[in-house]
This record gives C-alpha cells, sequence and structure tokens, in this order.
C-alpha cells in the first residue's frame, strides 16, 4: 500500500490535534423531537444508519427483513461526516459529523466517489433521547481534539481527546492507528509526536476533565483507562481491520490467484464469523490487515462471487456478521451497506451511512 496514502488516512482520522470550535454552553441548541414511533425487538439483521431526509439528517432503527422502521431522531444537519453511539440501555444515542467519518479508498479513485467536506464543515455533536426522540445541540470538549465518544455502563456520555501541536501532513508519526484502539503501525521514520490524551464526562450541562495521561499520535486516546467503559459506537464497528486465516486449500487458491490485484499489495486470507467465510484480499496495515473490496464467498472447493456486489480492491470495507447474515459497508462511513443471506442479497442502500448492527 501506497505511503501517502497511509499518511492521507491518518491525517483524515488524528489530525488536526487542535481545539475544535465548539457551541455556546450557555445556549444549548435543541432541536424538535421526532414523531413517536413504537419500537420493536432487535433481530439478527437490525441495523442503526443515519440517512438524509428533507434537507436533515434522520437517525433510524431499520429492520430490512421485517420492514419495521422507527426515526429515533432528526438532525439539523447533513448526514456526511456522521457516526452514532448508544447507551447500553438503549435509551440515550449520540451522533457526531464529523471529518474522520468519512470513507476513502486505499489507493487510486474509490467505486463511490465522495467529496471531502467542504471548509464550511463544522464538527457538531448532539445528544438524542432515544425514549422521546429529543435532541440538543452539546459543545465540544474545551481541550483538544474529540476522537472518541460514546457512553459509559452508568449512561454517562464519555468525550475522548487529543492535545499538542500538530505535525504537518507532509511529517506524519511513524505509529499510527484508525480508532484508538491502541494498535499501532509504521509508516516513517521520525519519532511519533508527544500529545495530551484527555477524558472528559458531560455532566450538568458541561464537559468535566476526569482524566488526563501523556501520549503519543500512535497511541491515541488508548493511553486513557475510560476509554475501557465506553459502549457501542459506530466508529469501531466500522473499522477495517480484521483478523485473516491462512488460506491452505489450492482447489480455493487457484482461482483467487487469478483475481490478484497490482494493487494494492496484499494477499488473500479468510474472513470468518459465525456461519460465514469469506476470501477476502487483504491488505497489511503495519501489524494489522485491512479488509478491501475483493472478496468471495468460500464454499467446500470452491469460491462464489456475492451478487449485485460493486466494490473493487482500493475500497476499504467493514464486515460484520450476525447468525445468517453478513453486512458489507465502507469502512470509517458505513456507507452503501449491503447485506446478504448466503447467496442472496437481502438489502441494499445508496443514501444511508453509519450502517451498524443493531446491538441485541
Amino acid at each position: 500500500m501506497k505511503t501517502h496514502c497511509l499518511v492521507l488516512l491518518t491525517a483524515l482520522l488524528l489530525a488536526p490535534f487542535v481545539p475544535a470550535r465548539a457551541a455556546d454552553p450557555e445556549q444549548p441548541n435543541t432541536a424538535p423531537s421526532a414523531p413517536a414511533t413504537p419500537d420493536f425487538p432487535a433481530t439478527e439483521t437490525t441495523v442503526s444508519l443515519l440517512e438524509p431526509a428533507a434537507g436533515q439528517c434522520e437517525w433510524i432503527k431499520w429492520d430490512p427483513v421485517s420492514s419495521k422502521r422507527r426515526v429515533l431522531a432528526r438532525l439539523a444537519a447533513d448526514c456526511q461526516g456522521g457516526s452514532t453511539a448508544l447507551s447500553r440501555d438503549g435509551k440515550r444515542g449520540a451522533v457526531r459529523f464529523w471529518r474522520g467519518a468519512v470513507s476513502m479508498p486505499i489507493v487510486g479513485r474509490p467505486t463511490f466517489p465522495e467529496p471531502f467536506p467542504s471548509q464550511a464543515f463544522r464538527d457538531r455533536l448532539f445528544l438524542v433521547d432515544l425514549v422521546t426522540g429529543a435532541v440538543e445541540e452539546l459543545p465540544l470538549p474545551p481541550e483538544g481534539e474529540l476522537i472518541e465518544y460514546g457512553f459509559d455502563p452508568n449512561g454517562r456520555l464519555l468525550g475522548l481527546s487529543l492535545q499538542g501541536a500538530a505535525p504537518s501532513q507532509q511529517e506524519r508519526a511513524q505509529a499510527v492507528e484508525l480508532d484508538a484502539v491502541g494498535r499501532q503501525s509504521e509508516i516513517g521514520r521520525r519519532k511519533s509526536t508527544p500529545l495530551k490524551a484527555h477524558g472528559f464526562a458531560f455532566l450538568g450541562g458541561k464537559w468535566l476533565r476526569l482524566e488526563t495521561k501523556d501520549s503519543t499520535d500512535g497511541l491515541g486516546t488508548a493511553a486513557l483507562d475510560m476509554r475501557k467503559e465506553m459502549g457501542e459506537r459506530s466508529i469501531r464497528a466500522l473499522d477495517p481491520r480484521f483478523e485473516g486465516r491462512e488460506i491452505e486449500d489450492d482447489a480455493v487458491l487457484d482461482p483467487l490467484y487469478e483475481l490478484s490485484p497490482e494493487q494494492p499489495e496484499g494477499q488473500w486470507v479468510e474472513f470468518r464469523s459465525g456461519l460465514h467465510s469469506l476470501a477476502v484480499w487483504g491488505t497489511p496495515f503495519g501489524n494489522d490487515t485491512l479488509a478491501t473490496g475483493l472478496l468471495r464467498r468460500l464454499e467446500p472447493g470452491t469460491v462464489v462471487a456475492l451478487p449485485s456486489y460493486p466494490f473493487r480492491p482500493n475500497d476499504m470495507m467493514s464486515l460484520r456478521a450476525r447468525g445468517a447474515f453478513l453486512l458489507v459497508s465502507l469502512a470509517d462511513s458505513g456507507a452503501h451497506p449491503r447485506m446478504y443471506r448466503g447467496r442472496k442479497l437481502v438489502w441494499s442502500s445508496e443514501t444511508a451511512r453509519a450502517v451498524t448492527l443493531w446491538p441485541r
């Protein structure tokens, strides 16, 4: 994988490390609640997604098999750069719009080109009451750049930020990560940049700093103990990294070799989760493997292309499986999802974003 693409990927997700502009904490912006719609129990196919609607962005709980749909909230924002987080009891949620939740290719031109957010794009964070649909726009934490957010077991909204000198895009540090899970990957020879990691909780209408640790742009927010308390969040679910297994069956490898691309560099490995087994062209990222859009369904002694599958090797993908169903989407943005059951396409969307499996 070309170094300059990794540099650009790093810049998207971890830079700049400067305080972001926040809404005035003394004047909270509370949006009208979404119409009350009855809830329904989650199944294997229930997903969380963001979708544009009449100039706003709707957060929706959707089941493509039963067609049950619940609008959780309507947000006065464009859906680009949207990400979500859920409390463990399912009563509270948060939505953020930021540059880090925009998909980009590993190399070359992506299958679904997405314009980079304009200079007018504003980092915004909303707190959502999932029972009533009430929405409140929150200020961002006052120190550093907000990198991750989510709820702890007690339902508190946490925000983890990084603060320090922002290295130029041409001089990224040698150790980077995609979503602050603490895995490091070398892309250069310069020493990593020292940073401060801050952990905040939103309490009493403001952010209170509860923890500060020394960190680097490689370790990121993983330096904070508070990170271990955070629950479901789309930024983590849409990570393109996966644990690949070696494929040893020559009857399978022979047809796969004929499909091998010149770029990005990589190898065929097996993605296995539950009932699902896929051959994926995995490209290295330090000690990790990223899922590309080149994949085939593995069946005894053969490989099968998935129907209505548009992605290519230069796309970076998120692969998630639950029961008999497989959910494939672009990494980071969670856009252009495809859900499969075996060889059958169950559902797809060209407008939904931040698509993740709803927790059960």
